[in-house]
């Protein structure tokens, strides 16, 4: 079964936006039947999910779901990644970011890189697994800030994020300025993993926000090692760095995938 459709263009002026404004929208990624699969395989996931997890805490579970790795080292996918990252392409990380109606948590304005340990040529598909929007909280971006200095930040009391972007970093007019990810199941945009981003709570009654954030690098970028929590067990596991596309070049030893 074709999960990610290769009909997937990206055009030179997808490239110039990216560059430009630090996102893009793609339009329809995953076909209609594989759009079936993984919701159902997602049910499945957030039904086995630990009791002392949350539904939007599934780190790197490409890992141990073979259906993820599939779908993250799609042709057609790494064909727009290496637009970007070049030919040498590692999946790093993958995030299934979960809220579930009227409980689904909000998320400050805040850039990803910072928080990492890694470096070198970045990016992240956002790919929307329900219709989502600002009623079941959607994700937004603030256009052309991903250019310069990372933004200064303060401390919160969330126990997720500790810190948010300083608020009075951002531009007055933020709320007009933010784009919001308003897309179709299936569907999926791209974004510059320094573009401050936020999104707001689930306050739908009765409509999940499942998204897949999946993360890609440089096979020549700094890697470092980090953890996460197995989603079924809550057990720690080491984070692999798996080469998708092209050469080890600098003769790490990479894990390299090999489709079935």
């Amino acid at each position: 079964m074709q999960t990610v459709r290769s009909e997937i263009v990206f055009s030179s002026e997808q490239e110039q936006q990216f560059q430009a404004e630090g996102y893009v929208l793609l339009g329809k990624v995953l076909s209609e039947p594989g759009l079936a699969e993984a919701q159902s395989l997602l049910d499945r996931m957030i039904g086995q999910l630990h009791p002392d997890l949350q539904p939007d805490e599934i780190y790197s579970a490409h890992q141990s779901e073979s259906w993820l790795m599939e779908l993250v080292s799609a042709p057609a996918l790494l064909d727009i990644v290496e637009k970007v990252v070049g030919p040498n392409i590692v999946v790093w990380s993958t995030h299934l970011i979960c809220k579930p109606p009227q409980t689904g948590r909000a998320i400050p304005w805040h850039q990803d890189a910072t928080y990492w340990n890694i470096a070198g040529k970045m990016t992240s598909i956002w790919l929307a697994l329900d219709d989502v929007d600002d009623d079941n909280g959607t994700m937004y971006v603030l256009p052309s800030y991903h250019a310069g200095d990372p933004l200064p930040r303060r401390e919160t009391a969330d126990d997720l994020f500790a810190e948010e972007i300083d608020p009075t970093a951002l531009p007055k007019d933020v709320d007009q300025l933010q784009v919001g990810y308003f897309l179709k199941a299936g569907e999926a945009g791209m974004h510059h993993v320094m573009i401050p981003h936020r999104s707001p709570v689930n306050g739908s009654h009765n409509r999940w926000r499942r998204v897949l954030v999946v993360r890609y690098m440089s096979a020549d970028g700094d890697m470092t090692p980090q953890q996460y929590p197995d989603y079924r067990t809550n057990e720690i596991f080491d984070r692999k760095f798996i080469l998708v596309r092209g050469e080890d070049v600098l003769g790490r030893g990479l894990e390299q995938y090999q489709p079935n």
